[in-house]
């Protein structure tokens, strides 16, 4: 097996155009390896962060039996603070997994379209 040295000061380009040579491979195109648009992967980062608190993953695990009052979700999550209840929600909305309404005095909460999609996904990991 021959062993590929390339020195680490030299550009990108130059050590890519060394590499495809010694190794008798094409240079790679973008094209032939990205499938999502520069916008696609940055909304895609935007939906895993807004995925990456436990207490967001409980929140849609919870909306995905049923629509939820954010009193019952306060109190499901043991009592955590309402601010920080707030917080997270806003995060799943804007990521457009949930939504609301209000009902008389209360808010309830439920899932997207988009992110019951996203909860079966979640749910099926875990198996």
């Amino acid at each position: 097996m021959k062993i590929l040295s390339i020195p680490m000061g030299e550009e990108t380009e130059c050590r890519l155009d060394t590499a495809c040579k010694c190794l008798d491979l094409p240079k790679p195109s973008k094209a032939d390896w990205f499938e999502m648009s520069e916008e696609e992967i940055q909304e895609t980062s935007a939906l895993f962060k807004s995925l990456s608190d436990p207490n967001r993953i409980r929140i849609i695990e919870m909306l995905s039996k049923d629509s939820l009052y954010v009193c019952i979700i306060q109190h499901l999550l043991d009592g955590i603070k309402y601010s920080k209840l707030s917080y997270h929600l806003d995060i799943l909305k804007k990521e457009g997994l949930v939504d609301s309404e209000r009902q008389r005095n209360f808010v309830l909460y439920f899932l997207t379209p988009m992110g019951k999609r996203l909860s079966v996904d979640i749910l099926s990991i875990k198996k």
